[in-house]
């Protein structure tokens, strides 16, 4: 248990604890010191003793209560720090030396609230000491201001007086209204404070009022400020630490994903030799990987040291220089993953195709077989639904494209002939048709087959996403022609307009007719009873108004039927 002491303190005695007189001790001590051989020092110290006092009334609840360690803390952080209090003698001294540029206690104004001459929260008043007119003038400027606003005023001036500071110190008071900091200043602004006390408890030089002498309104007004600042404070104690979880997971995600894609790797291969493929040559991956790292994850570090000062309040700064650092960084980051990607989407600037044509003989009295092979191969990367397969051939490392776009479309000629279309895409349209060469693609012909792979290879080096693939066969009129399943998976009709556009009845017998390819064994559509009683009413109406004196008029029944597939073809069988 503490002991209590029993001081007098400007005319009052308060009752307060031993650790607690300790360190009010310490502190007027400090404060004594820095005054040391300053004239008018005594004066000045008991105002400041006055002060003091004038809050311990205020902050206890009743004349029993013991100050404690706590009041005395919270009366030092309003008087402010000894060395807030320090002054040189020789500013006072009358004469030249009075102009030394060595000490410059001169204050910028600076806006503070002036609750001591308010009326609500103080704001017009410290507007007043800031602009330099009396506070009546800003309060009628306020009430002209919100008539013209139509009430938009009211919540300025509650944003004001909720995060404007409250100017309580001597040295906050003091840049308030833009005075020099010495001793005459800081005695006027201890003598402003306060009134004379009429029942004669103290007679102390400059008695006590403080906020006992404040407008009841003003010390409501506070109160409300008090609780709406707390909850604000509450508010960004929260969003701090959301920013600190959310940006910290966030960063550490990003380096974990980072250090996994460039350790982990799936039969040989990691994300990082995956995106080797979709860099140029001559750039590097690991350089462009660092600078994405970078230029995220520095703004990710910031937000949670961000979030970590709205959290704790008394954290230390990381200082000007390291955050000139960082930004520094960042910027240089930021070039260089900009250079690298405009040097990843430029050599994609340019497209160029080259172009293979094959002609070749095929037998009529056979069906045409059109077949590509499934290799089945296990796919390590899907580029926009793309199947990509790395394999080697006498070596080299390659890719397989599983993306062959093909498609039949008929000819006049009596040779057949198959048209290869390859893609590329560059810098330049050399470099766009230095890639389309690149592409290999071999494919068997014989009278009654095509038979090709289902991918096409470039080199590993080439990259990815520079090369496409087409192709086209012109069969003669009169073939017939079967489409394989993998085949028919990779049709694509929109590559030619010469193309056959044969839906989802890919599967079928086709023959070409008239250039266009018609169904030789598609089921037929039967037609629901209710439509044939329809085609039956309005068939007996037609015959009706038709004069069967001549059988010319009459039409044949001879079993046509209508193919339902998108070629509109009309297909015929046999009676």
């Amino acid at each position: 248990m503490n002991k209590t002491v029993n001081i007098n303190l400007a005319g009052l005695f308060f009752h307060i604890d031993e650790n607690a007189f300790d360190r009010l001790q310490r502190y007027l001590a400090a404060v004594r010191k820095s005054f040391a051989g300053t004239s008018g020092a005594d004066e000045i110290m008991s105002d400041i003793e006055s002060r003091i006092a004038e809050l311990f009334l205020e902050k206890r609840a009743n004349d029993q209560q013991v100050i404690s360690i706590n009041h005395v803390e919270d009366v030092i952080e309003i008087m402010g720090q000894p060395e807030d209090y320090e002054v040189d003698e020789d500013i006072f001294d009358e004469g030249p030396s009075r102009s030394k540029s060595t000490y410059n206690y001169k204050r910028n104004k600076q806006l503070f609230r002036d609750s001591q001459n308010g009326y609500i929260g103080g704001v017009s008043a410290g507007i007043g000491h800031f602009v330099g007119l009396d506070a009546i003038w800003v309060r009628l400027l306020w009430l002209l201001f919100a008539f013209i606003t139509v009430g938009w005023a009211v919540p300025i001036y509650i944003l004001l007086w909720i995060f404007v500071p409250d100017a309580v110190t001597t040295n906050q008071r003091l840049t308030m209204m833009g005075k020099d900091v010495n001793i005459s200043n800081i005695e006027e602004n201890f003598k402003a404070g306060f009134k004379t006390v009429v029942d004669g408890q103290t007679d102390a030089s400059h008695h006590i009022v403080g906020q006992k002498g404040k407008r009841a309104t003003v010390r409501f007004f506070n109160a409300t400020g008090r609780f709406i600042l707390g909850i604000c404070k509450a508010l960004v104690k929260l969003i701090g630490l959301l920013l600190f979880l959310v940006s910290t997971i966030a960063l550490v995600a990003l380096i974990v994903s980072t250090i996994t894609a460039s350790a982990v790797s799936i039969e040989g291969y990691s994300l990082l030799n995956l995106m080797d493929l979709a860099v140029p040559t001559g750039e590097t991956t690991t350089w462009l990987v660092v600078a994405v790292v970078l230029v995220a994850g520095i703004p990710l570090f910031l937000l949670a040291v961000l979030g970590l000062k709205l959290l704790v309040s008394n954290m230390k700064a990381m200082g000007s220089r390291t955050y000139l650092a960082i930004s520094a960084v960042w910027i240089v980051a930021v070039i260089a993953m900009s250079i690298m990607i405009g040097n990843i989407v430029a050599s994609r600037a340019i497209d160029a195709s080259v172009q293979q044509t094959e002609k070749f003989s095929i037998n009529q009295e056979k069906v045409f077989a059109l077949e590509l092979e499934d290799t089945h191969e296990t796919i390590k990367f899907n580029r926009n639904g793309v199947g990509i397969f790395m394999d080697e051939i006498n070596g080299e490392p390659i890719i397989k494209y599983y993306d062959v776009r093909i498609a039949v479309g008929s000819t006049t000629d009596s040779l057949a002939r198959v048209e290869l279309i390859r893609k590329g895409k560059g810098a330049s349209f050399e470099d766009a048709k230095s890639n389309a060469r690149l592409i290999e693609y071999e494919f068997k012909l014989t009278d009654s087959s095509f038979v090709a792979p289902d991918y096409f290879i470039v080199p590993q080096d080439a990259g990815t996403g520079l090369n496409d693939l087409e192709v086209m066969i012109y069969l003669p009129e009169g073939t017939q022609m079967r489409f394989g399943d993998r085949f028919s998976e990779r049709y694509r009709s929109y590559i030619s307009k010469d193309a056959f556009k044969l839906g989802n009845n890919i599967e079928y017998l086709y023959q070409i007719t008239d250039g266009k390819a018609v169904c030789i064994d598609c089921p037929v559509i039967e037609e629901l009873e209710e439509d044939r009683k329809i085609d039956t009413d309005k068939n007996a109406v037609a015959i009706d108004s038709i004069d069967t004196s001549s059988s010319t008029n009459i039409p044949e029944n001879d079993g046509d039927w209508k193919y339902d597939g998108q070629d509109g073809v009309i297909k015929k069988q046999a009676p």
